[in-house]
Order: C-alpha cells, then sequence, then structure tokens
C-alpha cells in the first residue's frame, strides 16, 4: 500500500478526553494484522499518550514516537509541524514498509489540518 509519496497520513483530533488515544488503539488493534502501521502523538510536556499506547500493546514499542511540543499542541501540527515531520521521517527511515502512520494531536486541535500548508 505504501506509494511513491509514503505511508498514509492520518491525523487525530478532538478535545481533550474526547477518546483519540482509544481510538488510535482500537485503529491500530484493528489494522495491525494487514498493514505495517506507526503512530505519533503530541503531547505538551509528557509522552503519556505514547506511552499508554504501548502499555495497551496498541503496537509494538518501536513503532509508536510520543512527541514533546512544549507549548500549545496545535502549533506543532499547524504553524510549526517540524517536530511532527522529523518523526515521521524517523519512523519512514525505522519501517520502510509502513502503510499507516496516525499523528494524534494534543487536546485543542478543533481545526487542525494536520498540515504545514
Amino acid at each position: 500500500m505504501t506509494s511513491k509519496n509514503g505511508p498514509l497520513r492520518i491525523g487525530i483530533g478532538g478535545p481533550v478526553g474526547s477518546g483519540k488515544t482509544t481510538l488510535t488503539e482500537k485503529l491500530c488493534k484493528a489494522l495491525r494484522d494487514d498493514f505495517s502501521i506507526a503512530v505519533v502523538t503530541n503531547d505538551i510536556y509528557t509522552k503519556e499518550d505514547a506511552m499508554m499506547l504501548a502499555r495497551l500493546q496498541a503496537l509494538p514499542e518501536e513503532r509508536i514516537v510520543g512527541v514533546e511540543t512544549g507549548g500549545c499542541p496545535h502549533t506543532a501540527i499547524r504553524e510549526d509541524a517540524s517536530i511532527n515531520l522529523r518523526a515521521i521521517a524517523e519512523l519512514n527511515k525505522k519501517f520502510p514498509d509502513l502503510d499507516i502512520i496516525f499523528i494524534e494531536s494534543g487536546g485543542d486541535n478543533l481545526a487542525a489540518t494536520f498540515s504545514p500548508d
């Protein structure tokens, strides 16, 4: 399924407590036997969502990258996506067969586009 443009990137956004991490977990578990998957999570000062996905065995730990934005998470997926783009590049390098990368935003990205454009 991997295209010449790399894996499909799917953004998961919503308010705090809306179930983004649970949705990501369920999607990974439902699709992991048929597709090569990785996840990037965004949190302000922790990697809690990434650690939770690893604890829940959504994917092997090395396929989950937690990004600490250091500020409003919307900045890391809209204004300056470089931290997420680096995480995606690292995952692509580590797993060249990736089909899908889920990018889970922090909790305040109701208008997120998951694109630097």
